[in-house]
């Protein structure tokens, strides 16, 4: 038993959250993006590269399916305008959980902030190069200004990718420490406790998307990077 929003005990029941393409997703960036640092400060710049490409895969994947997935992985779902936003501000620090049902509006907002950032640094490392022994695939198909713009931007917007990841992670301990929500173990496992509601279409019964929807969603998602590798 555990309290709700409006401050009334309310039983908790395990829910099913996010379906296995999101979670496979959340997980596989976070191995990209480790992969891409290390990489990138050894300069082992072909192996940089590849995973580039990988984790541009896994970022067309994410906005595609932002569109044609799961209830709770839609855009629609989880994008709020300022007013829920600055709400969601008001409550962050709140000693109680959210019992929100997938993204809140807060929660939301890092989502699209972060693919930007990620999407970004994948798109730029196209057209950058070290000046000596790797040139990104694209890197001769635009002037040399516009290269040094998406070289510069390459390697500023990593701090500041870190400086959003490293907030991320503040803020899921924050809810695990201080608001007793463990939003990790939801994103392992699919499932998080939230108040059961009555009626026969209780909270968190939409169901989710096919795999055969998500394949074919890999599947077009994968066509830029696999053009741009064999055609480099």
């Amino acid at each position: 038993m555990a309290p709700n929003s409006s401050g009334v005990v309310s039983d908790l029941a395990p829910v099913r959250v996010w379906d296995p393409y999101v979670r496979v997703f959340h997980w596989l960036l976070v191995i990209g993006i480790a992969a891409s640092w290390i990489t990138g400060e050894k300069e082992w710049y072909e192996t940089h590269y590849q995973i580039g490409l990988g984790v541009g895969w896994l970022i067309i994947f994410r906005i595609l399916w932002g569109f044609v997935g799961s209830p709770t992985a839609r855009f629609t779902h989880f994008i709020k305008g300022p007013g829920a936003v600055f709400g969601y501000m008001k409550t962050m620090f709140a000693r109680k959980p959210s019992h929100a049902y997938g993204h809140n509006a807060g929660g939301g907002l890092m989502v699209i902030v972060l693919l930007l950032a990620v999407g970004i640094q994948a798109f730029t490392g196209l057209f950058n190069t070290d000046d000596v022994l790797f040139d990104g695939p694209l890197y001769d198909n635009v002037p040399e200004s516009f290269s040094k713009l998406a070289g510069f931007v390459h390697a500023r917007l990593f701090n500041i990718l870190l400086a959003l990841i490293a907030l991320h992670v503040l803020v899921i301990a924050l809810y695990w420490l201080w608001k007793g929500e463990n939003l990790v173990r939801a994103m392992v496992t699919g499932r998080a406790l939230l108040p059961k509601r009555n009626g026969p279409k209780g909270i968190g019964e939409a169901d989710f998307a096919s795999p055969f929807r998500a394949l074919i969603v890999a599947a077009i998602a994968a066509v830029p990077p696999i053009l741009i590798y064999v055609l480099n």
